[in-house]
């Protein structure tokens, strides 16, 4: 009776909500929801929203004053026949100016791209973190399963004790059968009740625990539904979340070279100055007055064109990196379903045997319920045929189990489902 009495415990599985029922894709969607790390995309939004600001602020003219007081211990001085010049010590300068970019090669575009793929890429990257709920909840929602299963076979269990028992009480009071053998029982029956009561405190915690995953309240009064992940047929197409962070690397890569040939573009500005001071463009003049200018730039950094034939080596170089590892991944993750798929097979063989074994250990149980009854065998005797009963119907519940269990592995690793 020792592995009957054993906490059955597996990974993964499903559960939803409805009332009183809940299903495993619904707990799975309603974990997403309610775990911390989830705020995290909209914060990763908001941020994107401001550089994104900040990027169009480029087209922005640029607006600059500029105040400045100078003393010179050294000035100027022209010395000719009937003309002595010389010029104050001191020179005043205010100015206001403006700068408005009219091409810039490209730059703002690529700096948009780059952002985009770049807020994209860490939503993704947080998104697969959250995928690994998947793995968290299912398990517990098997665990709960199985651990339902296990309690109500040792209800069954003990409450079959508990008609031996006054069945034998009878024939102990008659003289017929030993007390001993009603002692036995007795012993069998406070010890499921310890095994009943353990079973119970491990099922309220994962009650508590499931609840704090999904949000939702569950307790022995929640109907769990025995449906898979994804709906109860098995996909192996893949479809993980990872995938699309390889796809993001490889683009934001492509972006942030486009951005280094961006900055080899010539960039051209207009400007136009307002100032009050002295001296001014005409230096000989000395007098605190107004005057102005405007100007046509061209900026062109030459320099930058020595490293792009090395920059898109590199890009290029990292790329294949990329594909190596999603190569890698996907590999790890055929392997997986290979495995996981040969696992479903067996599942279905073993289920279709299951009922055979429970119809002969039924008639070996009822034989040996009369036997003990006429003397025939110990009490001892009689447990073991039932405990290998009652282990048989637990056995065929728990591969029912772990067939859902197995179908939910399969589209979780493949990645087909809704979350």
């Amino acid at each position: 009776m020792r592995k009957l009495l054993t906490v059955l415990s597996i990974a993964t599985a499903g559960i939803g909500f409805s009332q009183n029922s809940i299903s495993l894709d619904s707990c799975i969607s309603w974990s997403k929801k309610n775990y911390p790390l989830i705020k995290q995309n909209e914060i990763t939004l908001q941020q994107t929203e401001q550089n994104e600001k900040a990027i169009r602020e480029n087209w922005l003219p640029k607006l600059s004053f500029m105040a400045q007081a100078t003393y010179n211990t050294e000035v100027v001085q022209f010395n000719f026949p009937g003309m002595d010049l010389k010029f104050p010590h001191d020179a005043y300068m205010t100015s206001l100016s403006l700068e408005q970019t009219i091409i810039d090669g490209g730059q703002t575009k690529s700096q948009h791209s780059v952002e985009k793929l770049s807020s994209e890429l860490t939503i993704q990257q947080n998104e697969v973190e959250l995928y690994k709920l998947v793995e968290r909840v299912n398990q517990l929602y098997v665990n709960v399963l199985l651990g339902r299963e296990n309690l109500h076979i040792l209800e069954l269990y003990k409450e079959d004790l508990g008609n031996r028992a006054k069945n034998m009480k009878a024939g102990v009071d008659n003289g017929l059968v030993l007390s001993s053998s009603l002692d036995e029982l007795e012993a069998e029956i406070l010890k499921t009740d310890q095994n009943i009561i353990e079973s119970t405190y491990q099922l309220e915690a994962l009650y508590k625990t499931m609840t704090l995953y999904i949000g939702k309240p569950v307790d022995k009064s929640t109907t769990l539904t025995e449906t898979p992940i994804g709906g109860t047929a098995a996909r192996i197409e893949i479809q993980r979340p990872e995938l699309k962070i390889f796809d993001l690397q490889s683009k934001l890569l492509d972006a942030r070279f486009k951005q280094i040939n961006v900055n080899a573009i010539p960039k051209v500005t207009v400007g136009a100055a307002g100032n009050y001071g002295r001296p001014g463009p005409n230096f000989i003049n000395q007098e605190l007055r107004f005057f102005g200018s405007a100007n046509l730039t061209i900026r062109w950094n030459i320099s930058s064109l020595y490293g792009l034939k090395r920059e898109k080596t590199k890009v290029e170089l990292n790329k294949t990196l990329i594909d190596i590892q999603k190569e890698a991944f996907l590999f790890n993750i055929e392997s997986s379903l290979n495995t996981q798929t040969a696992q479903l097979t067996a599942l279905s063989q073993m289920i279709e045997k299951d009922d055979v074994i429970i119809e002969k250990r039924h008639n070996v149980t009822t034989t040996a319920t009369a036997q003990m009854e006429n003397g025939k065998i110990t009490v001892v005797n009689y447990l073991s045929q039932l405990n290998a009963e009652l282990q048989a119907k637990l056995n065929k519940k728990v591969h029912e189990i772990k067939q859902m269990n197995a179908i939910s592995t399969i589209n979780a690793t493949s990645g087909s489902i809704k979350f």
